[in-house]
């Protein structure tokens, strides 16, 4: 038996943050995916591994929650485990730590493993589930539940699919998407703290597509955002989540 989670350091760079000098939560979400791709590697089930079995990895849904934004030249470390599986779905749970070990945020998210050829979900495989879960830390409250869906629309933006936007899986990459509903929302809002994230991902965006982000207050909170994309080629939806902010700057 082996523990299933890992720690890695990173050091924001100038490139990473925004005017305020506070990293960015598309940053954090790459720091997070980054940390558990060397996780994933010490357990031999990395992405690599799995396109070598035409498989790969596909985050199905993450919710986060930050308390205190790392800045500029700050080194934090990113905590991660393998905190438990419900038939195809794998969670897996995030810490992040500041030098001198405060708990700046955490999130907890789900994992579906897909086909590369047939581009459909599947099983989760004998050698992946053979590995025993055995979580470094208290398992976060699973991200489970629908949420609520956009119904008044008062932001909207279209985001054509450039080569850049693309990953591995030959998709639009997960942080694009949570960058590009974040942007599509105004100045007076992004000026305020993003508090929580709640991001389901329902569907894949291919090179050359069309992205129609769209945006509106939800009508059970004034601090929270609802936000959907969709492929304005086909009408499928792609995202759906749920934004909290601060009310002061």
């Amino acid at each position: 038996m082996r523990s299933t989670g890992g720690a890695t350091d990173f050091k924001v760079r100038s490139s990473e943050v925004d005017y305020k000098g506070q990293v960015t939560l598309p940053v954090l979400v790459n720091y997070m995916q980054e940390a558990a791709w060397e996780n994933t590697s010490s357990l031999g089930i990395s992405m690599y591994e799995l396109l070598e079995r035409g498989l790969t990895w596909v985050l199905q849904r993450i919710r986060i929650e930050m308390f205190r934004y790392p800045k500029h030249g700050d080194s934090i470390n990113v905590t991660t485990w393998a905190s438990g599986r419900e038939r195809v779905f794998m969670h897996r749970d995030f810490r992040i730590y500041s030098s001198d070990g405060a708990l700046l945020g955490q999130a907890t998210s789900v994992w579906l493993v897909m086909d590369v050829v047939k581009r459909q979900l599947v099983s989760v495989p004998d050698f992946i589930a053979a590995l025993e879960v055995v979580p470094g830390q208290e398992p976060l409250p699973f991200a489970k539940g629908k949420l609520p869906p956009l119904q008044q629309v008062q932001y909207k933006q279209l985001m054509p699919v450039r080569w850049h936007d693309i990953d591995l899986n030959r998709h639009v990459t997960n942080t694009r998407y949570l960058q590009w509903l974040l942007d599509t929302l105004p100045a007076e809002v992004l000026e305020r703290q993003l508090q929580e994230a709640d991001i389901i991902f329902k569907s894949e965006s291919m090179l050359g597509d069309i992205v129609l982000s769209e945006a509106g207050e939800s009508d059970d909170s004034s601090n929270a955002m609802l936000h959907r994309l969709t492929s304005q080629d086909t009408g499928k939806e792609l995202v759906q989540a749920k934004t909290i902010w601060s009310i002061n700057v």
